[in-house]
C-alpha cells in the first residue's frame, strides 16, 4: 500500500514491469515513482527512495509506457495541456523529461501508443495523431509533431446538438495490424473507428463508421489481443463487449450496485475481463460464457483505475488516496479464517472420531477453537490480562498451554471454562521474562529400562504415560513440567525443573523442540547456536550444533532429523543421533519464521514475512533440494500447521488472518527412501549425484543448498561441538 503525499489525490497508475517501476500520477501535477519487484511490491529498504517528477503544472490524467521506443519512454498527459516524454532507459539512475509536446487547447484526457504513432485526446474536443516527422529519424529522441487533428462528427440539422468543441473523446485505443484501427469513445456514448485511407506512409486516418454503444460518455475502451471485440465502460453504469468489425454489442451487464465502473483490465491466461467500480467492488467476467465468475467488495472507497499484471497475477486497485496491490489466486480453494485481530502465534489441531478441531492463538489475547471440516468458529477463550505469545495443545490431557508476555504459563481446559496458572513448588512463576516457545511430548516410563523417558508407543499402557511440557523464555531459561491426568479426569501440571540454557545474557531462547529419537530437547536463540539437552538429567548439555550465522527462530523434527530455521534466511538439516549438519537450504530471501515436516511424505514447508509458503523436498542424501509447490499472499506469514484429515496447510499471519492451502497430490507421492549418510549420494563410479539427470541436463526446480565442506568431499561426518 502506498498513499499519496499531502492533500493531492491519485489520478492514474502505471506499472512498468520491464523496468521494475511503479508510477502514480497525482492531481497536483506530480508523478511519483517507486522501484518494485516483479510482484509490484516496493522493497523494504531505505535505499530506494520515492522518485518525484515535477515538470507538469496540472493534474496528471494519463500515463503510457513504450518499451521499444528509444530504450523505453514514458508519455504523460496533464491538465496543463501538455504531453511530456520521459527517458526510462535507466530509471534507477535518473528519469529526465526529454521533450514537451504542445498541440491541445485543453486538458489531456487520454493517451495511447501503437503502430508508430501517439494518440492524444483533449477537452478541446480534438484527437491528435502525433508522428515522428523528422527527415533523418536518427536522433535518439526525435521531436514529435501533430500529423492530423480529428474532431467528433456531429449530425447536422439536429436542434440543441452540441458543437464539436463540446463533444470530447474521453477514451482511445489502437488495434495494431496490417491496417491499424483507431477506436475513440466520445462524451455522447459513440464509438468512432478510424482507418488509414491507404497503406502509404503518412496517409491520413478517415472515419470508417461510428455507432452509439452507450447512452452516456464512454470512459474506457479496451482492445483484446488476438480477439475481434472491444470492452467498453460508460457513465451509464454499464459494461459491454462489442464486435469491432460489425459494431454489434455481444454482451452487456449493468452494475448491480448502481454505480459507475471505474476501470477494467484483461486476464490473458484465464480469458476474463476484470472490472471495478465506485463502491470498491471487483468483478471477474467470462465474456465467452457471458457470466460473472466472481464479484466481491474489496474496499470501501471508489476504485478509479485498475491494472492487472498477468505474469505476477497481481491486481492493482487505485483509489483517490491509496494504491492497493492484491494477489489473484486461481485453482486454489484457499479459505480465510477470520476472527483474530492480532498476530497469530500458534496453530495446531486435534483429531477426534467425530472430526478435527483447530486451535489458534493470537496476540489479541484470544484462543479460538474451529471445526476442521467446516472451518467455523466453535469457541473463544479470552485472556483478560497478559498478551498471549505462545501456545501448545496436549492431546492426552486435552488441555491447551499458553505462554504470556509477563512470563506466565497458563493451562486451559478444552471441555469446560477452567483455567489455571502453572507455578513452581514455591508458588512463583518459573520464568522472569516473556515465554517465547512451547513444545510437548508424550512419554512413558519403561520399567525395564530403568525409567528412562521414551515416546509413547501404540499398545503401551497409557496409565504409565504422561506428557512433558517444555517452555523457553527470553530469560534464557527452559522449564520442564509433567502433565498428568488424575483419576477424576482432570489435568494436573507439576513443576519438574528450570535452568539456564543459554549463558549469554542476550541469547534469548526463541525456539524449542523435542526429539524422541535423540531423547533430547533442542533450544535455539539469538546467538545462532543450537543446544541439545538430555531429557532425563537435571542439566546435561549433550552437544552444540553450530552453523547458523543469525538467530535460530524455529524447529521441526522428523525422526533422526532436525530442521532449524533462522534469520540468516536458511534452513539447516541436522542428523541428531551423531550431531552433524547434512545441508543448508535457502528458499527465502528473508528470515524463516516457521518450518514443519509433512509426516506422510517427509516434505518440508517453510514460511516468512515475504508472504511465501514453500513446499520442498529435502532429498536427504543429495546435495540439492526440489521445490514442489509455492503459495503467495500479500501477508507477513508467522506460523505453520498441517491438518492431516484434509491434507491442508494452515498459515497464521501477522494481520490475524489464518489461511488454508490444500496441498497438491505430488506432496504425497512416495519418493526414494531418505538416507542420512553422505555416502548415499555417491554413484557406483565414485562421482557425486549433484542434481543432474541422466541426460546430462540440470534437473528442474532446484533450490540453492550449501552442504558443509566435509559433506562435499564425503569425509567423516562433522561432529557436534562437545558439551562444556
Amino acid at each position: 500500500r502506498r498513499t499519496a503525499a499531502n492533500t493531492a489525490e491519485t489520478s492514474v497508475v502505471l506499472l512498468v514491469p520491464q523496468r521494475n517501476f511503479l508510477f502514480l500520477g497525482l492531481t497536483d501535477g506530480k508523478i511519483c515513482g517507486w522501484e518494485t519487484d516483479k510482484f509490484a511490491t516496493p522493497p523494504r529498504t531505505k535505499d530506494s527512495p520515492t522518485r518525484v517528477l515535477t515538470d507538469h503544472k496540472g493534474g496528471i490524467r494519463s500515463l503510457v509506457f513504450v518499451e521499444d521506443l528509444w530504450q523505453g519512454v514514458l508519455f504523460s498527459g496533464s491538465a496543463d495541456r501538455s504531453i511530456k516524454m520521459w527517458d526510462l532507459s535507466e530509471p534507477h539512475l535518473s528519469i529526465t523529461c526529454v521533450h514537451s509536446l504542445y498541440g491541445h487547447g485543453g486538458t489531456i484526457l487520454a493517451l495511447e501508443y501503437g503502430s508508430h504513432m501517439l494518440l492524444s485526446s483533449s477537452s478541446d474536443g480534438t484527437l491528435c495523431i502525433w508522428k515522428d516527422q523528422s527527415p533523418t529519424k536518427l536522433l535518439r529522441f526525435p521531436v514529435y509533431s501533430v500529423r492530423q487533428k480529428i474532431v467528433p462528427e456531429v449530425k447536422t440539422g439536429l436542434q440543441n446538438a452540441r458543437q464539436p468543441k463540446d463533444t470530447w473523446f474521453l477514451s482511445l485505443a489502437i488495434r495494431e495490424g496490417e491496417v491499424p484501427s483507431i477506436f475513440a469513445g466520445d462524451s455522447e456514448g459513440y464509438i468512432h473507428i478510424y482507418k488509414p485511407d491507404s497503406l502509404a506512409e503518412g496517409d491520413l486516418y478517415m472515419l470508417v463508421w461510428k455507432r452509439q454503444i452507450h447512452s452516456l460518455g464512454i470512459l474506457k475502451i479496451l482492445t483484446i489481443p488476438m480477439e475481434s471485440f472491444l470492452i467498453t465502460l460508460s457513465f451509464d453504469q454499464k459494461f459491454k463487449t462489442m464486435d469491432s468489425m460489425s459494431g454489434q454489442v455481444a454482451f452487456e451487464d449493468a452494475n448491480p450496485c448502481g454505480v459507475v465502473f471505474g476501470g477494467c483490465a484483461w486476464d490473458e491466461q484465464c480469458q476474463d475481463a476484470v472490472v471495478a467500480d465506485e463502491k470498491g467492488n471487483v468483478g471477474f467476467y467470462n465474456v465467452y460464457t457471458e457470466t460473472c465468475v466472481s464479484w466481491k467488495n474489496v474496499i470501501e472507497e471508489p476504485i478509479t483505475q485498475i491494472h492487472y499484471e498477468t505474469a505476477a497475477r497481481r491486481l492493482l486497485l487505485l483509489s483517490p488516496h491509496c494504491l492497493r496491490v492484491y494477489d489473484v489466486v486461481r485453482s486454489i480453494k484457499f479459505t480465510d479464517l477470520t476472527g483474530h485481530e492480532g498476530p497469530v502465534v500458534a496453530v495446531t489441531s486435534k483429531q477426534t472420531p467425530q472430526g478435527g478441531i483447530l486451535f489458534t492463538a493470537a496476540m489479541d489475547n484470544t484462543i479460538r477453537l474451529w471445526d476442521a471440516e467446516t472451518l467455523e468458529s466453535i469457541k473463544v477463550l479470552k485472556e483478560k490480562k497478559h498478551e498471549v505469545t505462545a501456545m501448545v495443545y496436549l492431546p492426552q490431557s486435552n488441555v491447551i498451554i499458553t505462554g504470556h508476555e509477563n512470563s506466565e504459563l497458563k493451562m486451559w481446559s478444552v471441555d469446560c471454562p477452567v483455567e489455571a496458572n502453572l507455578r513452581t513448588v514455591s508458588g512463583q512463576s518459573a520464568h522472569s521474562n516473556t515465554i517465547s516457545a512451547l513444545t510437548s511430548a508424550l512419554v512413558y516410563f519403561n520399567t525395564g529400562d530403568q525409567g528412562s523417558p521414551r515416546r509413547s508407543i501404540m499398545g503401551q499402557d497409557e496409565t504409565s504415560s504422561w506428557e512433558m511440557l517444555v517452555a523457553g523464555s527470553y530469560d534464557c531459561q527452559i522449564s520442564f513440567w509433567k502433565v498428568t491426568v488424575t483419576s477424576d479426569g482432570s489435568a494436573m501440571a507439576n513443576f519438574e525443573r528450570v535452568f539456564v540454557a543459554h549463558d549469554e545474557e542476550d541469547d534469548e531462547v526463541l525456539a524449542v523442540a523435542y526429539s524422541s529419537a535423540a531423547e533430547s530437547v533442542f533450544t535455539g536463540g539469538n546467538a545462532g547456536i543450537i543446544r541439545q539437552w538430555a531429557v532425563g538429567a537435571n542439566k546435561k548439555l549433550k552437544a552444540e550444533l553450530i552453523g547458523h550465522e543469525e538467530a535460530v527462530t524455529c524447529f521441526a523434527v522428523d525422526a533422526n532429523f532436525l530442521f532449524s530455521g533462522s534469520e540468516d534466511f536458511t534452513v539447516r538439516i541436522w542428523e541428531t543421533s551423531q550431531g552433524y549438519q547434512l545441508k543448508s537450504v535457502q528458499v527465502h530471501n528473508i528470515a524463516v519464521q516457521d518450518v514443519l515436516v509433512i509426516p506422510e511424505s517427509g516434505l518440508a514447508v517453510t514460511c516468512g514475512f515475504d508472504g511465501r509458503v514453500i513446499v520442498w523436498d529435502p532429498q536427504i542424501g543429495r546435495r540439492d533440494v526440489r521445490e514442489v509447490k509455492s503459495f503467495e499472499q500479500p501477508e507477513e506469514l508467522r506460523t505453520l500447521a498441517y491438518l492431516e484429515s484434509t491434507k491442508t496447510l494452515l498459515v497464521g499471519c501477522e494481520s490475524g488472518r489464518i489461511i488454508t492451502f490444500p496441498l497438491p497430490a505430488s506432496a504425497f507421492e512416495e519418493g526414494p527412501p531418505p538416507s542420512a549418510s553422505p555416502e548415499a549420494s555417491q554413484q557406483e563410479d565414485g562421482t557425486v549425484d549433484g542434481g543432474v539427470s541422466g541426460s546430462g541436463e540440470p534437473s528442474s526446480s532446484l533450490i540453492h543448498t550449501e552442504p558443509s565442506a566435509e559433506a562435499q568431499v564425503f569425509s567423516a561426518p562433522p561432529k557436534a561441538v562437545p558439551a562444556r
